[in-house]
Parts: structure tokens; C-alpha cells; sequence
């Protein structure tokens, strides 16, 4: 078995931006399988049956997808391949699909200063201070739109709301203070001095439960005062 990542744009399927039931035809050159097959637009996993169908094939395996897809939609594929003979490892399959999303991120992204509060407590488990841990990262902001159809009807496509992907964990080589993964609560400082409040993690994405990337909503805290 062989995994694969594959990524298109909408503008890759059938049809006409904006068009529901457009088709996508993945570029395997192995059986396919529902094992380990999973589809992301805009970030977020879809469902099968629901939001796409797909009929697996030795080569030129077709995804289709039943809500409206616009041109300028990120589409991500990752699944499993038969390869006779080939034996995989797993951890370069991984370590690769990180690498691409990564370089997608930080070339599409910008750098930005995430903070965090720590507590220093005393002898009786008192907080006696204060302070806030400073990390370098890369992040990826977009605007919410009515393609986000899972974070509109999460309720989170609001006024001050962005859309943010982040690195599954940014190591010390890029932090400046050793390892850290992005949670709710977390403040991020963009480079035109905006700062936003992470409000949620909406989703971890996982191919065979090793995480490959995060998405998450933030909001504009200058818009709450």
C-alpha cells in the first residue's frame, strides 16, 4: 500500500465555479479504497454521502461533489493506493503530506506573533504571576464566506471572524521558544498589528491518526472592547 496527497482547486472539476455535482478525477495509478480516504475543501473534511460520493478505480479515481464549489476553493485528497511490491512505512507518507501543507501555508501566509498567558504559582498554589510566553509562527488568514458552509452552520461566520490554518506543531527552529501547537485561547498578532483571540479549533486533521494540520476561527478582540 502507498499513501498519496493530492492537491486542485475547484477551478480542476467539471462544471462551472459555483456549480453543484462537479466532478474531480484524482491522479492514482492503484486501486483506491473508503480506507484512509479523506476530502478537504477550503480545509474542512467532508462527509461521504453527504457533501461527496466517489467511485474508486485503478487509475483516475472520480470524487464528486454535491454542494456548490467555487474555482478558488483549496481541495486536498489523501488516501491509500494498491502498489504491489511496495511496503509503506508510514512516517515518510506523513512527514511528506506535512511538508506540502506547510509550504502552502508559509507561502500563502504570513508570519505572526502568537501569545499565551503562563502562571507562576507559590507555595500554597497561589498565582502569584502573570506572563505571557511569545512564539514566532506561520499562519494562513482568510475571510469566511458562504463557501465555509460547516463554520456557517457552526455558527461561527460572524462579524470579526477569519478563518486561520496553522502547522499541526511549530518547532523550536521557527517559535524561537521551543515547540508549540495553537489552542483556543491563544492571541495572534499579525503584521499590521491586529490582534485576534483564537475562538476555536474547528478541526484537526488527521490521515490515520497522525495529524497533518489545524484549522481554526479567530475574531478580532479590538471588535469586543
Amino acid at each position: 500500500m502507498e499513501y498519496q496527497t493530492e492537491y486542485f482547486t475547484g477551478a480542476d472539476l467539471t462544471g462551472s465555479s459555483g456549480d453543484a455535482n462537479r466532478v474531480l478525477t484524482l491522479g492514482n495509478s492503484g486501486t483506491t479504497t473508503g480506507d484512509e480516504f479523506l476530502i478537504y475543501a477550503n480545509g474542512l473534511a467532508l462527509s461521504l454521502t453527504t457533501e461527496y460520493t466517489v467511485v474508486h478505480a485503478d487509475t483516475g479515481t472520480k470524487i464528486t461533489f454535491l454542494n456548490k464549489l467555487w474555482d478558488d476553493q483549496l481541495i486536498i485528497s489523501t488516501y491509500v493506493q494498491a502498489r504491489p511490491g511496495v511496503v509503506a512505512t508510514g512516517t515518510t507518507e506523513y512527514e511528506s503530506m506535512r511538508a506540502d501543507i506547510q509550504a502552502i501555508i508559509s507561502e500563502h501566509g504570513t508570519t505572526v506573533t502568537l501569545s499565551r498567558p503562563t502562571e507562576t504559582t507559590g507555595s500554597m498554589g497561589d498565582v502569584t504571576l502573570v506572563s505571557e510566553e511569545d512564539y514566532i509562527i506561520y499562519a494562513m488568514i482568510q475571510d469566511i464566506t458562504k463557501k465555509d458552509r460547516k463554520i456557517e452552520n457552526m455558527g461561527l461566520a460572524i462579524p470579526g471572524n477569519s478563518k486561520v490554518f496553522f502547522y499541526h506543531e511549530y518547532p523550536d527552529s521557527i517559535t524561537g521558544n521551543g515547540n508549540v501547537e495553537v489552542e483556543a485561547g491563544d492571541k495572534i498578532t499579525d503584521v499590521d498589528g491586529t490582534v485576534w483571540r483564537v475562538e476555536q479549533i474547528i478541526g484537526e486533521r488527521h490521515a490515520s491518526r497522525k495529524e497533518i494540520f489545524r484549522v481554526g476561527v479567530i475574531n478580532k478582540i479590538d471588535l469586543n472592547q
